[in-house]
């Protein structure tokens, strides 16, 4: 599955993960549950979506069991097409924790078990939570998932933190582990998962795995060795232990395709101020990304980006079908010390 992360999750890049891999669940962004109640556009401004980026999973976030019911009556209806609605009970961020959101529910309990119920109440559609292992390990993480499940979730994503760890430390796997031997639906890991041989080594008794910011230079991650036979545009010798390594052509052709869509899906200006973020990160490993990264960072079009794309692929021109993941481009090739 593909995480929900806010301002990089959008139609866009969801478009290019089911491009690369289709059998990947996407997750939207996360949204307000008061918003999309409130809001006379908001609705349709976030919930209409592409067929390929389908089945597709809206996270809410909020703290009021009646909101929360409202806004899954909206998010239900047959014009938005929604797989499931994901409730986000995990996000660190302090200033909206202590508004009683996100995490904060994982020490507010009783509304925590009262939301889920409520949106189960409120729409056909199934009810999963995304959260952490608890907010600062005061918390009885069996009996809260149990609470949960009890009022009626579908199935549980677990990042494997403390709210107070936020995003530093490792990973605890082995209390994960310990959750889904207590529970009776499926329960998904989520954190520090590279890509799909890092998952082989951590999923034990686990469903599903999520990634997210892995996937920042990489939406090849979702990718193993099994899909070969599956997507035609898959090159055998791109895969080394399970791990898809793309070709420089294919990570620029991608930065073209991405660049496309959100131009299509955005409007120009908010295009300009999030494009820039990824094509940087696509080319993680290319050995002169410096070389490039100003522009890359300053474009302001489309047209632009093309024009800089065609210009790396240019220069590099025999050097396409090299995998920067494994370092194959290096200063010695173009003779350079």
């Amino acid at each position: 599955m593909l995480a929900p992360m806010d301002w990089y999750g959008d139609s866009a890049y969801r478009q290019v993960v089911k491009k690369i891999a289709p059998h990947t669940i996407c997750v939207s962004e996360f949204f307000s549950a008061d918003w999309l109640v409130h809001s006379k556009f908001l609705a349709d401004a976030v919930l209409p979506h592409t067929k390929s980026e389908e089945p597709l999973i809206m996270q809410i976030f909020g703290k009021d069991p009646e909101i929360f019911a409202k806004a899954s009556k909206i998010i239900e209806k047959d014009k938005y097409n929604m797989y499931w609605i994901d409730i986000n009970m995990g996000c660190p961020a302090k200033k909206v924790v202590r508004s009683w959101h996100w995490s904060s529910l994982l020490i507010n309990e009783e509304t925590a078990f009262e939301i889920v119920k409520a949106c189960d109440e409120a729409s056909k559609l199934p009810i999963s939570v995304k959260t952490r292992l608890s907010f600062d390990w005061g918390q009885d993480l069996i009996r809260f998932w149990k609470g949960l499940e009890k009022a009626w979730a579908k199935l549980i994503t677990v990042h494997g933190r403390t709210a107070k760890q936020a995003y530093t430390w490792i990973a605890d796997w082995t209390q994960i582990y310990k959750l889904k031997e207590e529970l009776n639906i499926p329960v998904i890991g989520n954190w520090d998962v590279q890509n799909y041989e890092d998952w082989i080594k951590k999923v034990k008794n686990l469903d599903w795995f999520m990634i997210g910011r892995a996937s920042f230079w990489n939406p090849w991650c979702f990718i193993w060795e099994k899909h070969i036979s599956e997507y035609t545009w898959l090159l055998e010798k791109n895969f080394v232990d399970w791990a898809y390594n793309p070709s420089l052509k294919e990570i620029l052709e991608m930065m073209d395709f991405h660049a496309k869509v959100l131009v299509e899906t955005k409007w120009e200006k908010k295009w300009n101020l999030e494009i820039r973020k990824h094509l940087v990160q696509y080319l993680k490993n290319f050995p002169w990304v410096k070389k490039y990264r100003k522009r890359l960072v300053t474009t302001d079009s489309y047209e632009n980006t093309k024009n800089i794309l065609k210009d790396i692929k240019e220069e590099f021109s025999e050097f396409l079908d090299r995998r920067p993941g494994l370092w194959e481009i290096t200063k010695e090739d173009l003779g350079l010390e």
